[in-house]
């Protein structure tokens, strides 16, 4: 059985290869043209525009091994199945699913690999090139950006969250107002505005039908809380440096479990940063099932050809992408639990396996 299953990984690794290779090449061909503009730019040189392209294989890599290990167990259980040694296997009464089995266990090591690259790397990546961005675009900051769904710290004594925005129009606001000694005054208002200046030098939040609850100097377990109408809050930024504020994307797995602590702290349900967790660690275990369902398809199909085998690949990854997209959608707006909405894709992917696994027939 140790031959068995040594011959199965030999057979799986040079497939597994040639996909991750494959889909590396696919996904990084896009990014090739905005990437030669930018070393063509005369502020920008060879240094910082191979900085970009190292943080882009970077984010690229835990999505390429991934759809690598379906292309590969698609054309490494085609051959063993075209050329009679499933069946060969059957006829000396070894159940099918030990074909599986080696490479299953090199999966589940791909994909704690991938949930390395997806917690720690892929965030990295990403703030290092918003940073870079930011650097050759912006040469003296005047104003600071406000988004949605990320925690901003760049103004003078505001931290602010905004949960939608529309144009100038915002909805779900938190600030939290900071103060040299004891707990930040919390500002809570259910919509609001963006105003700008003409010379685009000052912003300004009107908040609209909200509460500032604010702890007692004496007794800080203690809230008074203030009901208003409409309350104004003049911005200031910060000037001491370039800052980039961080999205969930721009986060390590860390810093999103430590915000999602704060969130819970002041009794707000973070939706988009559990999200944003339980679609990492979905996406790095997804090797397992894509394992499964290329390992059932190529056995199945007809023919010999590495060709096809990347032709029936395509079409899942693209569907398991859409469902991950919807399903993020669904899970951003909270109207589901996040957890089962980001495991759906790999839920999709086992529920055809598990028919041919049951009956153990493949």
């Amino acid at each position: 059985m140790k031959i068995l299953r040594l011959y199965i990984i030999k057979e799986f690794i040079p497939s597994f290869l040639l996909g991750f290779f494959i889909f590396t090449f696919v996904l990084f061909i896009s990014n090739f043209f905005p990437l030669a503009r930018v070393f063509f730019d005369e502020r920008i040189g060879l240094a910082t525009t191979m900085t970009l392209l190292f943080n882009i294989v970077c984010l690229i890599l835990p999505y390429s091994i991934s759809m690598g290990v379906l292309l590969g167990s698609v054309n490494c259980f085609n051959r063993l199945s075209q050329d009679g040694e499933v069946v060969g296997l059957e006829s000396c009464g070894i159940d099918p699913l030990v074909v599986i089995l080696p490479v299953l266990g090199l999966s589940f090591l791909i994909s704690i690999f991938c949930l390395y690259l997806h917690a720690e790397v892929s965030p990295s990546a990403h703030l290092e090139i918003k940073q870079i961005q930011e650097d050759f675009k912006i040469e003296n900051i005047v104003t600071s950006t406000v988004e949605e769904k990320v925690l901003i710290d760049s103004f003078k004594d505001y931290k602010i969250y905004i949960d939608r925005m529309t144009g100038k129009k915002i909805e779900g606001v938190t600030v939290f107002k900071l103060k040299e000694t004891g707990s930040p005054s919390v500002i809570v208002a259910k919509k609001g505005e963006i105003i700008i200046s003409e010379n685009n030098k000052q912003q300004r939040l009107k908040l609209i039908d909200g509460t500032i609850d604010e702890a007692e100097e004496k007794n800080p377990i203690n809230f008074t809380r203030v009901n208003f109408d409409t309350y104004d809050i003049q911005l200031e930024p910060r000037r001491n440096a370039k800052e980039v504020n961080k999205k969930p994307w721009d986060m390590k797995l860390k810093e999103l479990n430590k915000s999602v602590r704060d969130f819970k702290k002041q009794k707000t349900i973070p939706y988009h940063l559990l999200t944003e967790i339980y679609k990492r660690f979905s996406l790095s275990f997804s090797p397992l099932f894509f394992l499964l369902m290329g390992s059932i398809l190529g056995i199945k199909i007809k023919g010999k050809s590495k060709i096809r085998g990347f032709g029936i690949s395509l079409p899942i990854i693209i569907v398991y992408y859409v469902i991950l997209l919807v399903c993020e959608g669904i899970s951003q707006k909270g109207l589901f639990y996040p957890f089962i909405l980001m495991w759906l894709p790999n839920i999709f992917l086992l529920s055809f396996c598990m028919p041919y696994l049951l009956k153990k027939q493949l």
